[in-house]
This record gives structure tokens, sequence and C-alpha cells, in this order.
């Protein structure tokens, strides 16, 4: 929809003054609606605005620390907006009504450990970007990362001497997680080609094909993509690592609290509602295996 800076800014501009003199919407809601709508294309940036980008933002607005009131204004910001759009034919119409955001009750997606391992073995050490995407869903999955954190990880964050790496978390709080030994061999390996590359000087650790700073948007498109080619069939997303690594780990017998702070939770409450998808685990496997099930 968008072509460039100007062009957006414009669609904005118009959006506002419908906002202000057709809906008689307030100065205070319009400012955030408005700073709603300019997230929501920076995450597009030149993909189309169609249903199942929408859909991406608003799902994945969970990896973000925003109150339930927050989402239901994001979502009626994104939806009048669209719905202005459409109208207005700068977009082609699809239906929005059924787009939800995800809710703190609802269950995160979770991944079988078959379905990781393919996602990792998809790729190979052949080439800087194949070596990059598979070092890159390796580290999501054995780390729980969030996808910001992934982006945001410079070089002298990562320790392979001692195999630990330092994240910085959401509200500035930095963890330390552990690398694992198939992570560590992917690292080794992925800053073999890396170091190789002249251009390749970024104090970031996962870079662009162009040697520039990694972005949530290219994550996005590495996760999403991958699961397609793997045949993956349920939706996919950087999230979904993190959830199935918390999620395996507490089916494998790790504590809340450890779950916790390798998530960086600031809460425990907030870790709680992977147990509910634990529970169901070992709902299944004491009715297959107890004899007095």
């Amino acid at each position: 929809m968008t072509e460039n800076k100007s062009e957006t800014n414009k669609i904005l501009t118009q959006f506002n003054d419908f906002l202000y003199y057709e809906k008689n919407v307030s100065e205070n809601t319009i400012t955030a609606y408005l700073s709603d709508i300019s997230h929501f294309l920076k995450f597009l940036e030149h993909r189309e605005i169609n249903k199942d980008n929408t859909e991406d933002y608003l799902i994945n607005l969970s990896d973000f620390q925003y109150s339930d009131n927050t989402k239901k204004r994001i979502y009626s910001s994104i939806k009048a907006f669209l719905n202005f759009a459409m109208e207005s034919n700068l977009i082609d119409k699809f239906e929005i009504l059924n787009i939800k955001t995800k809710s703190k009750e609802e269950l995160p997606d979770v991944l079988q450990v078959s379905e990781i391992e393919n996602l990792i073995n998809f790729y190979n050490h052949d080439t800087f970007l194949s070596s990059r995407n598979k070092t890159i869903i390796d580290f999501m999955y054995s780390t729980g990362c969030r996808v910001s954190e992934l982006c945001d990880l410079k070089l002298s964050d990562i320790d392979l001497s001692e195999e630990f790496a330092r994240l910085d978390g959401k509200g500035n709080k930095q963890r330390i997680v552990p690398i694992g030994s198939l992570l560590l061999i992917n690292l080794q390996l992925y800053l073999e080609i890396r170091n190789s590359i002249h251009k390749a000087n970024s104090v970031y650790l996962f870079l662009t094909k162009n040697f520039k700073q990694l972005d949530r948007t290219a994550v996005f498109r590495i996760i999403k993509s991958t699961g397609s080619q793997v045949g993956i069939k349920s939706k996919i997303y950087p999230h979904s690592l993190r959830h199935s690594a918390a999620t395996h780990m507490l089916e494998g017998g790790c504590d809340l609290r450890t779950v916790q702070e390798f998530l960086g939770h600031s809460s425990v409450s907030t870790t709680q509602i992977y147990t509910k998808v634990t529970k169901d685990f070992l709902e299944e496997a004491f009715t297959e295996s107890h004899p007095r099930s």
C-alpha cells in the first residue's frame, strides 16, 4: 500500500482528518491511534496489508508487555484504520471481524521436538544465510529468547568458552542463559563463516544479507518460511520456539521458578500459563501408562 515515507505520512494525515472531522474523536485518542498504526505499518514494511499479515501482527502482540486494555485499543485502532483504508480504496477488502489478539488465558503454540529438529536441520552451514538461519532457529529454541533479544544480541554478549549468552530483556533487565552443546557447534560454525566475510564487521551477532543488524520482521519471515517448507501445518511464529522451549523444559521435569528465570519473566504468574500445557501432557501420559488410569 505504501511505497515510501511521504506516502505513509499522507495516508496517516488522511486518517487523522477522518477521525477528527468525521468521527469527532478526541485528540488524545487520535494520538494513540496514529501511534498504533505507525507501529503496525513499520512492522509490515513493504508487505501487503491483508488478513494474514495483519493477523501476524495482532497475534504477536503477546511478545510485548502490553496490558489487555492496551491490546484491545491497538486492535480497535487497526480495525478502524483498515475500515478507513478499504472504504477509501487504498487496500483490497478482506474480512477483519475474526482477527483476534492473543489473550493472557490462551495457551501458547507448542511444536513437537521433531518439528523443532526439522526446522533447524532444514539449513546447513554451506552459505552465510543458510548458516545464519540455522543458528537463529537453534538459538531461539535453545535459549528461549524473545525475538527482540535475538535482534539486539551483540558479539560481546556471547562467551563460547564459558558457554553462556547475555540477553537484554524487557525493562533493560539482563539475564544469563546457557549455550547448549548442539547450539555451541552451530554458533561456532556460523561465526567461522561470518568472520571470514570482510563486510560483516557489525557488533551485532545476526546480520542481514547486507550485513546490517537484523530486525524483527526478517526473523518472522525466516521462521514462517522455514515452517512452511518443512511442512508444519499450524501457524508458526518466533514466539512458538520460545513457548515450545518452556513447555518442553517443564515436561522434562524442570521446576517453574527455573523456567521463569530462563524466560526472563518478572513474575512466576506469567510462566504459569505453561503449566496447563504440561498438565494436559501429564494427563495423557497417566492415561496411557498408569495401571489405575
